[in-house]
C-alpha cells in the first residue's frame, strides 16, 4: 500500500517541478516590483489594501512553491505528504478568512484597490483553492489518492490568480505612479 502511494506521488513529479519553477520566478518578479516601487508601498501603509493585496499574492505563491516540494520530496508517504498539505491549506486559509474579514466586513476605510477585484482575483480563487487544498491532504492523509487529479486546479487556478494578482498590482502601481509625478 505505501509502494502504491509513493508511486502515485512520483508520477506528479514533473507537474510539480514545473509548476514550483513557475511559482518561485514569478514570486521573485513580486520582490523586485516591491522593491522598485517601496515608496508607493510605504504611501499606502504596512495595513492598506495595497500592502495586503502584494502580500497575499506573494503568499499564493510561497504556498505553491511549498506544495511544489513537498511533492518532489522522493519515497514520501501519506503522512509525510498529507500532513505538510494539511498545513499549508489551514495557514492560507485562515489567512484568506481574515482578509475576508477586514475587507468585506471590516473597518470601511480608504481603498486604493478596488474590493470587487480583491474579491475575485484574490480572495475567492485562493478561498477554494485551500477549500480543496486542505479536503485532499484529508483523504491523502487517509491513504486515498483518488482526488490527487483535483490538484491540477488547486495548482493551476493559484497561479492564474496570481499572474493575474501581479499584474493588476504592477498596472495600479504605474497608475499611483503616474499620479504622484510632479508636473513639469
Amino acid at each position: 500500500m505505501a509502494g502504491d502511494f509513493t508511486a502515485v506521488i512520483a508520477t506528479w513529479q514533473p507537474f510539480y517541478n514545473l509548476a514550483g519553477s513557475a511559482a518561485f520566478t514569478l514570486a521573485g518578479l513580486i520582490f523586485v516590483a516591491v522593491s522598485i516601487n517601496i515608496g508607493m508601498f510605504a504611501l499606502a501603509g504596512e495595513k492598506g489594501d495595497l500592502v495586503q493585496f502584494a502580500r497575499q499574492t506573494l503568499g499564493s505563491f510561497l504556498a505553491l512553491m511549498i506544495i511544489s516540494l513537498i511533492f518532489l520530496i522522493p519515497g514520501q508517504d501519506r503522512y509525510g505528504t498529507g500532513i505538510p498539505l494539511l498545513s499549508v491549506g489551514v495557514l492560507m486559509m485562515w489567512r484568506a478568512l481574515k482578509l475576508w474579514k477586514r475587507f468585506e466586513f471590516g473597518s470601511k476605510e480608504q481603498r486604493l484597490l478596488d474590493s470587487a477585484l480583491f474579491r475575485s482575483e484574490l480572495l475567492i480563487p485562493n478561498t477554494v483553492c485551500y477549500a480543496v487544498l486542505i479536503f485532499i491532504s484529508v483523504e491523502l492523509i487517509y491513504g486515498n489518492t483518488d482526488h490527487l487529479s483535483w490538484m491540477t486546479m488547486v495548482i493551476i487556478w493559484l497561479l492564474m490568480a496570481g499572474s493575474l494578482s501581479a499584474w493588476f498590482l504592477m498596472l495600479h502601481l504605474a497608475k499611483m505612479a503616474q499620479e504622484n509625478k510632479p508636473n513639469g
